[in-house]
């Protein structure tokens, strides 16, 4: 009997950590919402397993629910800090793709509108529904889960997870437990106003804060003894109290706060423990700011330590759950093959030209530049992915969802130009599309623009003669009216009005993205009178009909403020007596730019030269420089002749981004220019240029692009410029 009681007591002493292990209480950890707020949680999580404390249960809502589900799908504390911290937050909470994946056609409205765009269905005016559709949050989303690609059923991940979300018709709180992750993630962060709601299973979702913020009854509901929860917006809901409350947002903020702390406070009574990061001096909007909130949670769980360390384990049991958390299921996956879901209007073979994702081993960067370019045909709200398991592999299933509110829209622009000396620039633009006029994508466009100098109609009917869509023509109709200040030297001596109207019809090539090249045939009417100043100018009543061809390749990463690519655009007009027109002459325009960026600074060379290839030009198709972004120092339309060339070297510093819902970058900038125009060839030597140098501070805002600078050139005044609006 004494033999046996080695091998008994070793059998005990075997069992016990076993045991231990399967009576140890469950815990479940519940991840509060709170927009930017709710980057804390990632901190929460690194002290929570330097702890060793593992979790068996994890919900959250909004940000929390982003959270929660990242790391129920295997991704570490650390992955996840490194995902937000290299996130440019301020392009993932916009829609709009990124300017070099959109269209051609879409680069040229980039610059010209504002954002919002209004659609126009059965005689009625049609608002688009939120800010944002959630297009580049989905895909990051998808990204980020990936290793749960495949799992429907939540209970099924790495770690179980629920994800919070308000159903808008029950007026009901819903706990997400199965289907497309990433898009449960979304719903729950679906903030009305900024998001657009997520349909899902007869619900329409939005923000899970609305009515439980704090989820403490879903995850004890799914088996959680001991609940830890994580309350990002207490510090700040105290804070709010101390306001003053004369601005609408902050009767806005506390009111929403007010509303939601009640439930809040319920919940949080049903926890174990409550961790509450200070984040008092921190907004909800401020996700840029990933690397300064993050540690904040982390030192708020250290400063639990001892009450976290009652719920901590032994190494052995640690890193057993560790290899549970961590477990990948999709090391590589293969795609077998690729589906196109949810279009109506826009033909599968025109997005389907669009995607260079091939079957095999998944190459996330090409799918998501493929999404890219789908939503940046400008025809769809979304274009997002799931990877759908087959038996060798997965299926891409590209989803689509075409814009409720079109296919005819409504665009405006506004620019303003002020020079010193000079009278304002100013002009309003409205816009018309008509966008999938027939299964090949044909589309019209109509643009009317107004202004204190400058009177613009043009309609062009832009038609793919091939379902790829490369091969186009494109007739058009144009009226122009200017008013146009003549100088002489440094003296605007005579107002010019100048009328064009002419009709054109166009066939080119498109390269999608990059750009299009266009051959046509021009014919109208050319009227330029000078009709006030100090000296007389004869009037021109001329017929125009000329040959043109133009080139624009665009590869920027921005239409004003670039940091990389490049920028091509060569044109070309050739009048001709012998095809009716009352001169002959012709003209070739090229101008290129090639940014190149280091940290903050950014160097941008820029070449524009004009040539009229020996021929005598008319009034009305002479080249003219001047103004803010031609030749510093120079007020628009102050240097004319039959060639120029200004060669520019620009530098950007910089400064640091606006908040999100303001615009983007600003930036100080400098630029110094070297050029001139000229009547006669023979004048274009070095030895007649003019130099000039500009300095000023830009900003890539909500109402568009705003200037302020000063600039001077050898022959002119200090000049001082401000602008603000679209390109056009």
């Amino acid at each position: 009997m004494k033999s046996k009681l080695p091998i008994v007591f070793a059998l005990i002493l075997g069992f016990l950590p076993a045991q231990a292990e399967e009576t140890r209480p469950k815990i479940g950890l519940v991840l509060g919402g709170g927009g930017a707020l709710g980057l804390a949680h990632v901190g929460v999580l690194q002290e929570l397993e330097e702890l060793q404390i593992p979790i068996d249960y994890i919900g959250g809502t909004s940000m929390g629910a982003m959270v929660a589900g990242m790391y129920a799908s295997g991704m570490s504390p650390d992955e996840i800090e490194q995902r937000f911290t290299s996130l440019n937050w301020w392009d993932v909470l916009k829609d709009r793709s990124p300017y070099p994946f959109l269209d051609y056609r879409r680069k040229l409205d980039d610059r010209r509108f504002m954002g919002m765009e209004i659609g126009f269905k059965d005689g009625k005016v049609v608002f688009p529904p939120g800010m944002a559709y959630g297009q580049k949050l989905n895909n990051v989303l998808e990204t980020f889960v990936l290793n749960s690609a495949g799992i429907t059923d939540f209970d099924q991940l790495n770690i179980p997870y629920r994800a919070i979300a308000t159903d808008l018709p029950s007026g009901k709180s819903v706990a997400l437990k199965s289907g497309n992750l990433a898009l449960a993630m979304r719903a729950s962060m679906a903030v009305p106003g900024a998001f657009t709601p997520v349909r899902m299973n007869g619900m329409v979702l939005v923000d899970g804060g609305i009515l439980n913020n704090i989820p403490v009854n879903v995850v004890k509901g799914m088996g959680a003894d001991i609940i830890i929860a994580v309350d990002v917006g207490a510090a700040s809901a105290e804070k709010g109290a101390e306001g003053d409350f004369r601005s609408l947002g902050e009767v806005v903020g506390r009111t929403y706060a007010l509303m939601q702390r009640s439930e809040q406070e319920k919940q949080l009574a049903r926890a174990d423990l409550v961790i509450a990061p200070d984040l008092s001096d921190t907004s909800a909007s401020q996700f840029h700011l990933a690397e300064e909130i993050i540690p904040v949670g982390r030192e708020a769980a250290k400063q639990l330590h001892t009450q976290l360390s009652a719920y901590s384990v032994n190494d052995d049991a640690f890193q057993a759950y560790l290899k549970k958390q961590r477990l990948r299921h999709n090391e590589e996956i293969i795609i077998n093959n690729i589906k196109i879901a949810g279009n109506k209007a826009v033909s599968e073979t025109v997005i389907r030209d669009r995607i260079k994702t091939k079957e095999g081993p998944l190459q996330l960067g090409t799918v998501r530049e493929d999404l890219n370019r789908i939503h940046g045909m400008g025809d769809f709200q979304t274009a997002t992915y799931n990877l759908n398991p087959t038996d060798d592999g997965h299926e891409l299933e590209c989803n689509t969802i075409e814009k409720f509110w079109g296919p005819t829209y409504l665009h405006f622009g506004t620019k303003v130009e002020v020079t010193t000396d000079a009278a304002a620039l100013w002009s309003v633009l409205l816009n018309y599309t008509r966008t999938q006029l027939n299964p090949l994508g044909g589309e019209i466009q109509i643009d009317l623009e107004g202004g204190g100098h400058k009177r613009f109609v043009r309609g062009e009917w832009y038609q793919p003669v091939s379902w790829g869509e490369h091969v186009f023509l494109a007739p058009s109709l144009t009226y122009s009216g200017e008013d146009i200040d003549f100088y002489v030297g440094n003296t605007d001596v005579a107002d010019i009005e100048q009328h064009l109207a002419y009709g054109a019809f166009d066939a080119g090539v498109s390269f999608f993205e990059y750009g299009e090249i266009r051959i046509g045939l021009l014919g109208g009417h050319a009227k330029v009178d000078g009709h006030s100043g100090f000296i007389a100018l004869d009037e021109i009543s001329d017929t125009v009909v000329a040959a043109t061809t133009r080139l624009r390749l665009d590869q920027l990463d921005h239409p004003v403020f670039p940091s990389k690519g490049y920028q091509l655009s060569i044109d070309g007009m050739f009048a001709f007596e012998d095809l009716g027109s009352s001169e002959t002459f012709s003209k070739l325009e090229l101008i290129a730019q090639l940014p190149l960026t280091f940290g903050v600074h950014t160097i941008t060379p820029k070449l524009a030269l004009g040539s009229s290839l020996g021929t005598a030009l008319p009034f009305y198709a002479s080249f003219d420089v001047g103004g803010l972004d031609s030749f510093a120092g120079y007020a628009p339309y102050q240097l004319r002749g039959n060639y120029y060339g200004v060669g520019s070297l620009g530098y950007r510093y910089r400064l640091g981004k606006l908040p999100p819902t303001l615009g983007n970058g600003l930036f100080a900038m400098a630029r110094v220019d070297a050029g001139n125009t000229w009547f006669s060839g023979g004048d274009t030597r070095l030895k007649n240029l003019d130099y000039g140098a500009l300095v000023g501070l830009g900003a890539d805002t909500i109402a568009g692009i705003c200037t302020i600078a000063v600039g001077k050139a050898e022959s002119t005044t200090t000049r001082f410029y401000f602008s603000i609006g679209n390109i056009f």
